[in-house]
């Protein structure tokens, strides 16, 4: 039993730095696409973006403002993933930064569904779903299945030696 709850608890480590990675290449993709070097382009005046309808530029300021916080979103996850991986490095019998994870990672799940299916202010509704963000979200699955099962074994570890 305690070597498959280290194995597992290296595994949701492993899951949180990876996670953190994801996040890492989806800010460069977001600045990327921002600077005008990738797929994204501000048009000016009365022209379209192909699928679009005319806007005005308010409307453009408002994506380009929407765009940005989420680049600004996607690099605090991928930042604030890592420190939470290490904290469960030090504190190996610790349920406080697992249950950080459980509660991070369902929360971004959550807010992930909401952002397909809600118009969010800045943001819109997002209907593009990539390789990233199913990875991401599996990833996430992962870190709420593996920190559940540590947090439910350790009250149960700690039940019983107290009886």
């Amino acid at each position: 039993m305690n070597k498959r709850f280290q194995v597992i608890h290296y595994i949701v480590v492993v899951m949180m730095l990876s996670t953190s990675t994801i996040y890492f290449v989806a800010t460069y993709q977001q600045f990327t696409d921002e600077s005008g070097n990738n797929i994204r382009e501000i048009p000016t005046g009365n022209k379209t973006q192909e699928g679009t309808s005319d806007l005005d530029r308010v409307q453009w300021s408002e994506l380009d403002t929407g765009a940005q916080i989420e680049t600004v979103f996607f690099l605090m996850i991928s930042i604030g993933y890592i420190p939470i991986g290490m904290w469960m490095l030090k504190k190996k019998h610790s349920q406080k930064p697992h249950i950080v994870a459980l509660v991070g990672s369902l929360s971004l799940i959550v807010f992930y569904i909401i952002s397909r299916t809600v118009n969010l202010p800045m943001v819109g509704i997002q209907t593009d779903v990539g390789i990233i963000d199913i990875s991401a979200k599996v990833l996430q699955g992962g870190i709420i299945a593996g920190s559940s099962y540590l947090i439910i074994t350790r009250k149960k570890l700690e039940h019983t030696s107290s009886a």
